[in-house]
C-alpha cells in the first residue's frame, strides 16, 4: 500500500515538474522567436526605406548610377530588387543563387501591404528549407510613384540556431525530469515515514486488541449459555430475552473481532493462505445448503448452478469464507419473494463465482466504495441486519491474495451481481 502511495507521490512530483519545464520551454522559446520576428521586421522595414530613398534620384533621372549608395555590403544575407513603373529592373543585389528562383516567384505574386515585413518559408530543390523575411515598398518623389523596391533577408541560419537551442532545452529538460523523478521518489519516501509509523501503530493496536478481545468474548458467550441452561435458576421471560439479546450481541462482536484480526493480519502481510486442490462445486453446495434454511425463512429462492468438475488450487477455507460473505450479503439485502443465484463457471483458465440477486441494488455513487472497511450503503438497514461493513473488505482481500479479481454490477432497485475470477 505504502509503495503505491510513494509511487503516486513520485508521479505527482514528476507531472508537476514536467508541466513546469514544458511551460518554461514553450513560453521562453515562443517569446524569443517573437522578439526575433519583430526585430527582423523592423530591420527589413528600415532597410527597405533606406533603399527606396537611395533610388529616388536614379528612377527620377532614369539611370542607376545614383543607386549605388543604397547597396548593402552584407553579402548574400540581405538582398534587394528595384523596379520602375514599367516593371523593369533598375538595380539589385541578389541573394544566394539557390534562392533566386523562389525569390522571383515571390516577387511576382507579392500581395502584402507596403512596408509590412512578411516571413516566407519554402523548400529548395535539394529539399533544404529556407526562411526569408521580405518587405515591399513603393518609391515616391513627393506624391509621384517612381517604382517599387523589394527587400529581403535570409534568416534561415538564425532559426537553425534556435532549433538547435530547442533541442538542447528539451534534452536538459529530460535530464531535469529524470533527476526530479529520483529526488521526488526520495522525498515521497520521507514524506510517508510518519504516515507509515502511524499506520503501523494503528495496525498493531487493532491486531493486539482483536487478539486480546477474543478470549473474554468467548468467556462471555460461554457464560451466557451456562446461565441459560442452568436448571436451578428460574429466569423470567424478560431475563431470558435479555440473555438472548446479550448472546446475539456477543456473537456479533466476536465475529467483528475475528474480521478485524483477519484484516490486521492481512495488513501485516500474514496471509495464512494454504492452497490445495479441491472441488469448488462441492464446497459451494455445502455452503448453499447451510443458507437454505435462512432463505426459506425469508421466503427467498436460493439456487446453485455449477459445473460438476470444478477443481481449483486455492485455500479451501478462505474460498468458503468468500462464498459465505457473498451469499450472506445477497440473502440479507434481498426482500421476501426474491431470488439469489449462485453460479460456478470455468473459462479461459479461470474459475468464476457469480452471486446474483434481485434485491435493493447499489447506486453508482457507492459502487466504488463498497469494498472499503466499515463502509455501509444503508447504515440503518445494515444495523438491522447486524452488518459491520467488513465482509466485502475481507472478500476483496481473499480474492487479491489468490491473484484474482472481483467486480460488481448493480442497478438500484433491481439487484446486484458480484463476479469473482480466480486462477485455477
Amino acid at each position: 500500500m505504502f509503495s503505491q502511495i510513494r509511487n503516486r507521490l513520485t508521479l505527482l512530483y514528476l507531472v508537476v515538474m514536467t508541466v513546469f519545464l514544458l511551460a518554461f520551454i514553450v513560453v521562453s522559446f515562443t517569446g524569443v522567436i517573437w522578439v526575433l520576428h519583430r526585430e527582423e521586421q523592423q530591420d527589413i522595414q528600415s532597410f527597405a526605406d533606406q533603399i527606396a530613398r537611395g533610388h529616388v534620384m536614379a528612377l527620377k533621372h532614369n539611370n542607376s548610377a545614383a543607386a549605388n549608395e543604397g547597396n548593402t555590403d552584407d553579402g548574400e544575407k540581405i538582398f534587394f530588387y528595384v523596379f520602375d513603373l514599367a516593371g523593369n529592373l533598375v538595380d539589385s543585389e541578389e541573394p544566394a543563387e539557390k534562392l533566386r528562383p523562389k525569390i522571383q516567384v515571390l516577387i511576382q505574386n507579392w500581395k502584402v501591404p507596403d512596408g509590412e515585413g512578411k516571413m516566407q518559408k519554402f523548400y529548395l530543390a535539394n529539399d533544404e528549407r529556407a526562411i526569408i523575411m521580405m518587405c515591399s515598398m513603393a518609391i515616391y518623389d513627393g506624391q509621384d510613384v517612381l517604382g517599387r523596391v523589394f527587400v529581403g533577408e535570409d534568416i534561415t541560419s538564425y532559426y537553425q540556431i534556435f532549433k538547435n537551442l530547442l533541442i538542447v532545452l528539451v534534452v536538459v529538460a529530460i535530464l531535469f525530469i529524470l533527476a526530479a523523478a529520483f529526488i521526488g521518489h526520495l522525498l515521497a519516501g520521507r514524506a510517508i515515514i510518519p504516515i507509515r509509523q502511524s499506520f503501523n501503530r494503528q495496525r498493531e493496536f487493532v491486531a493486539d486488541a482483536s487478539h486480546e478481545l477474543r478470549t473474554p468474548l468467548s468467556i462471555l458467550l460461554t457464560s451466557v449459555d451456562v446461565v441459560r441452561t442452568d436448571d436451578d435458576n428460574q429466569l423470567s421471560s424478560f431475563s431470558q430475552q435479555v440473555l438472548n439479546d446479550m448472546k446475539s450481541e456477543v456473537k456479533r462482536m466476536a465475529k467483528m473481532v475475528g474480521d478485524l484480526l483477519t484484516l490486521a493480519r492481512a495488513d501485516a502481510g500474514v496471509s495464512n493462505i494454504s492452497k490445495e486442490k479441491f472441488n469448488l462445486t462441492v464446497a459451494a453446495e455445502q455452503i448453499v445448503r447451510s443458507f437454505q434454511l435462512l432463505a426459506d425463512e425469508k421466503g427467498l429462492k436460493l439456487c446453485l448452478d455449477s459445473i460438476p468438475d470444478s477443481l481449483i488450487f486455492a485455500d479451501k477455507e478462505r474460498i468458503g469464507q468468500l462464498l459465505v460473505i457473498l451469499i450472506d450479503n445477497a440473502v440479507k439485502y434481498t426482500p421476501a419473494g426474491g431470488q439469489v443465484n449462485v453460479q460456478i463457471r470455468y473459462a479461459a483458465g479461470q474459475m468464476s463465482i457469480i452471486v446474483q440477486d434481485n434485491g435493493m441494488g447499489i447506486s453508482d455513487e457507492h459502487i466504488t466504495s463498497i469494498f472499503n472497511r466499515f463502509y455501509r450503503v444503508d447504515k440503518i438497514r445494515s444495523r438491522e441486519e447486524e452488518s459491520s461493513g467488513l465482509g466485502l473488505a475481507i472478500a476483496k482481500w481473499i480474492v487479491d491474495a489468490h491473484g484474482g479479481t472481483i467486480k460488481v454490477k448493480s442497478i438500484l432497485g433491481e439487484g446486484s451481481t458480484f463476479i469473482v475470477y480466480l486462477p485455477t
